[in-house]
């Protein structure tokens, strides 16, 4: 560009233009906000309901869980969605369980619902747990509080109010918390643990000082947690508990991330879908909007020209107001969807029946990038040919079409 590109810079017509026609760039902005807005909404459903599986099969440490065969999926409703229950079967499983091939360990827990406790306003799940067989909670302890639970401490899940030091009343007896977990988007987050012989303490003492009394038979657990063999194969070990134990079910980890990916094909399904759809629509509309604008520049472009302003010069013009406009409606979309999904999370889930667990910095940071990256293509795509007209016109015919 000539001397004119010196006082007059791209950079400030840019602005100018857009600030000139508030309407029409709204509604176009609003197209890019939704294509970026529907694609990174779908993301952090996946992105969450994944990374709230992970952490919280990692937490449990278990290769398969086994429980009673006619409460499998309130058992699987426990473990991802935090739904309190009681349900036993007998403890001489526990013993056939550790017997058969491939099962390197063992270990029993027990599940125990409150309908209300002290600490919250939510239902909360006990887990009572043997410390004498136990490999996923006792090294959380041995590397977090450097030894197992004395008696009457419990470990808490995150959505459990109280602090470390702080006492719990659950059926009258009194807990003091030892340790917090981490969140994991599934009911981890609303359990608390504890050892089974505290919890045999609590349901005796329930008799007396709880306004209702729980009942806690002898030899009676509610799942089993194994540890598979190295050299062994976690689906061969599940067959053959199956085979020997007719009576029980066995859950793996692999079976409830393909539940809740499932559960939420449908959704993110409608969310992919209306990205493509509006992609594809919205590349001829603004396509056809931008040629629309520069038709009524003529006269602008022309004086442009005149002064000086190469056809280059134009071309980025007219393509950086599609890019701003990108920008700004792509962050718009990403902007109201993470402030959506941050506030109704918990609804979010529940409505879909899904853990989630909020993406960590750098899982944001990707969808963000694609999300802006694909209105910025849409942007850019859809500016092209309107562009390179508009820096084809001649100085005079400009004008003298702008004047028409």
């Amino acid at each position: 560009m000539s001397g004119m590109g010196k006082s007059i810079g791209l950079g400030s017509l840019t602005w100018n233009n857009l600030r000139n026609r508030p309407y029409r760039n709204i509604a176009t902005m609003l197209c890019f906000a939704f294509i970026a807005g529907s694609l990174i909404s779908a993301h952090f459903l996946v992105g969450g309901a994944t990374n709230s599986l992970h952490s919280g099969l990692s937490r449990i440490g278990a290769d398969l869980l086994v429980v009673p065969r006619e409460y499998s999926a309130t058992a699987e409703a426990v473990i991802l969605k935090g739904q309190p229950s009681t349900f036993v079967f007998d403890s001489s499983h526990l013993e056939e369980v550790a017997r058969i091939q491939g099962v390197d360990r063992a270990a029993p827990q027990l599940y125990i619902q409150t309908l209300s406790a002290s600490c919250c306003s939510i239902p909360v799940q006990l887990i009572a747990y043997d410390p004498a067989r136990d490999f996923t909670i006792t090294p959380w302890l041995e590397s977090r509080l450097g030894g197992p639970l004395a008696k009457d401490e419990i470990i808490i899940g995150s959505r459990i109010i109280g602090n470390v030091g702080e006492t719990l009343l659950f059926y009258g007896h009194e807990f003091t918390i030892a340790g917090r977990l981490e969140p994991t988007g599934m009911g981890l987050d609303s359990s608390v643990f504890l050892r089974m012989e505290d919890a045999a303490v609590m349901a005796e003492e329930s008799r007396t000082k709880a306004a209702e009394a729980i009942s806690l038979p002898a030899n009676q657990i509610s799942s089993v947690l194994i540890m598979v063999d190295p050299d062994s194969d976690p689906s061969e070990v599940a067959a053959r508990i199956q085979a020997t134990i007719p009576d029980v079910r066995v859950i793996a980890p692999n079976y409830l991330i393909m539940k809740v990916t499932d559960q939420l094909e449908a959704t993110t399904h409608l969310l992919y879908l209306a990205t493509i759809s509006v992609t594809l629509i919205a590349l001829p509309l603004i396509a056809v909007i931008s040629s629309m604008v520069a038709s009524e520049r003529r006269r602008d472009i022309g004086v442009l020209r005149a002064l000086g302003a190469s056809r280059p010069f134009i071309f980025r013009l007219i393509f950086l107001e599609s890019i701003s406009l990108a920008v700004i409606g792509g962050l718009i979309g990403i902007f109201t969807s993470f402030v959506i999904i941050f506030s109704f999370q918990d609804l979010i889930a529940a409505s879909l029946q899904i853990p989630f667990l909020w993406p960590s910095p750098e899982e944001l940071l990707v969808a963000t990038g694609m999300a802006l990256l694909l209105a910025i293509t849409v942007g850019g795509v859809s500016s092209l040919y309107p562009a390179y007209r508009s820096s084809m016109l001649e100085p005079y015919e400009a004008i003298r079409r702008g004047e028409i």
